[in-house]
């Protein structure tokens, strides 16, 4: 642990205290586990993503005031992108979802947290347009093996027009990375508050079916098809959306959001020698598929089959 760090800590009382690494994800962002006694907290080392450290408070206060469980600031260098914060386990949700009596109970939690954000006032965010979410797609050209600019780009003009029109019918926040392995089960909380949420500093405006969309084409945690369905027609029936329109907007959103995550893990692995996420690539890419077989996408989908070959990772 560096000098910063170490100083950080003793002024928060916290210099005597065992650490451990916590695995992170894709970011460059590190995490200890400190513990003493019988109390824990969270060092967050931002490191050369300090500029993820001022959105990481503001979101965390507007969630807070939500009534949901962001972790709680307990200290904050900002000078040397550092937080304290609160333990919200060890255990995330994700490594529950293979029990089915669990799994209901995580995305019952989740439908109850997304209506919440959904009805809360939303804090001053980036709002990306169709084009420039079609454009984070583009990662997905550069590094997805065997894929096909061109035809990809046909299939993107097509996706910019339907996610032009959803759009249009206004937005939400978005904790852009709502998924099991962010989420944390506090079953002595209730309510809203039931799940910690982490990792929202990219948090922006956007339609609401984006987080149910992360959700429930989870590259980590598997979602069967049957229970996709499921949640899709219980989040329309808490929402009062419109259930046709709803799965118009899940398969829009899944096409967007999939295609970018076969282009990231394959960035992270090449780049980053993160290769862990590689063998849920054909997870990913069953979710891209399932979307792309909606009827919105049926002059595209066979362009996006062509540009983009199945992967060859084994599943």
């Amino acid at each position: 642990m560096h000098d910063a760090a170490t100083s950080f800590l003793k002024s928060q009382g916290w210099h005597d205290a065992a650490f451990q690494p916590v695995a992170g994800d894709l970011s460059q962002r590190s995490y200890f586990r400190l513990s003493r006694g019988g109390e824990t907290a969270i060092l967050m080392d931002a490191g050369n993503d300090r500029a993820s450290v001022p959105p990481f408070l503001k979101m965390t206060a507007w969630l807070r005031r939500a009534g949901l469980s962001a972790p709680e600031i307990l200290g904050v260098d900002a000078d040397n992108a550092l937080l304290l914060l609160e333990d919200l386990g060890p255990v995330p949700a994700s490594e529950l979802m293979s029990d089915p009596d669990a799994q209901a109970e995580v995305l019952d939690a989740c439908i109850e947290i997304l209506i919440a954000i959904r009805n809360a006032p939303p804090p001053p965010l980036h709002c990306p347009g169709a084009d420039m979410l079609c454009e984070w797609t583009r990662v997905a050209d550069e590094h997805y093996p065997g894929a096909d600019s061109g035809a990809l780009d046909e299939f993107r003009a097509a996706l910019e027009d339907i996610l032009s029109r959803l759009l249009a019918h206004g937005s939400t926040v978005s904790l852009r990375d709502f998924h099991a392995d962010n989420l944390m089960p506090l079953p002595h909380r209730k309510g809203v508050a039931r799940l910690g949420v982490l990792d929202y500093q990219d948090a922006f405006l956007t339609h609401p079916v984006y987080d149910l969309v992360s959700l429930l084409t989870d590259a980590r945690a598997e979602v069967p098809s049957a229970l996709r369905a499921r949640y899709i027609e219980r989040y329309a029936s808490v929402s009062g959306d419109g259930l046709a329109a709803l799965r118009t907007a899940f398969a829009a959103f899944s096409a967007q959001r999939n295609l970018r995550i076969l282009g990231i893990f394959h960035r992270a692995a090449r780049d980053l020698g993160k290769t862990h996420h590689l063998p849920k690539v054909p997870r990913v890419y069953r979710c891209l598929m399932e979307a792309a077989q909606h009827d919105v996408f049926r002059d595209v989908r066979g362009i996006l089959c062509a540009g983009l070959p199945a992967p060859e990772i084994a599943a």
